[in-house]
């Protein structure tokens, strides 16, 4: 239990790291600052898709591909393959759920395999997660720690509205500040509780 409870940490946390607020959240302020949304949509189902994405690129890698493609050679299909499970989701949703996918809650675009968060949170998912409960638990944090930064940048966005920011800040630049910062208490949070779950073991 608690090394689930430690993997769980490790994955809320650790994916910032990998500079995905950089590269993925950054869409979702150009957007937001172009379309002058009073509050961009939380894009829910795409969050579970990266889910499922995840759980299912696991078992794959783990279980079902070739032996002789496990090792080095294994890495050059993860991108490509985590597209194309996203694609496939999100054409699958839009078939038979359509009311599912509201118009409005696309962010993160299913050909870049969700702007590498699917590759990024596979990586750590098959270092980290030595059980199918391991993999779970990683990939429900995964998703969990990136609508929750959603949501620390959409209230940063409205707040940037409302008081007075410098003009040089405005937009972009507030935001990768921010994305860097959340980072670094992700970072140190991870560490932090990772080390105490460890001396509870």
């Amino acid at each position: 239990m608690i090394s689930l409870a430690a993997l769980a940490v490790m994955g809320g946390f650790s994916l910032n790291l990998l500079l995905s607020f950089a590269l993925g959240m950054a869409n979702i302020s150009g957007k937001a600052n172009s379309q002058g949304q009073a509050k961009p949509p939380l894009p829910l189902f795409q969050l579970g898709i990266l889910f499922v994405s995840t759980l299912f690129l696991w078992v794959f890698f783990s279980f079902i591909i070739p032996s002789f493609w496990r090792g080095f050679a294994m890495y050059f299909l993860f991108f490509p393959l985590a597209a194309l499970v996203c694609m496939g989701l999100e054409c699958c949703l839009q078939r038979f759920f359509p009311q599912a996918v509201p118009p409005a809650g696309k962010i993160f675009r299913s050909f870049t395999a969700y702007d590498g968060l699917v590759p990024a949170s596979l990586i750590l998912s098959l270092a980290l997660a030595g059980s199918f409960s391991g993999a779970v638990a990683l990939s429900l944090s995964f998703a969990a720690g990136n609508l929750i930064a959603i949501v620390i940048l959409n209230e940063i966005r409205r707040r940037s509205n409302l008081e007075r920011v410098p003009r040089y800040l405005r937009g972009s630049p507030l935001f990768l500040i921010s994305m860097g910062l959340l980072a670094l208490i992700s970072a140190s949070a991870a560490g932090i509780l990772f080390r105490i779950l460890e001396v509870l073991q």
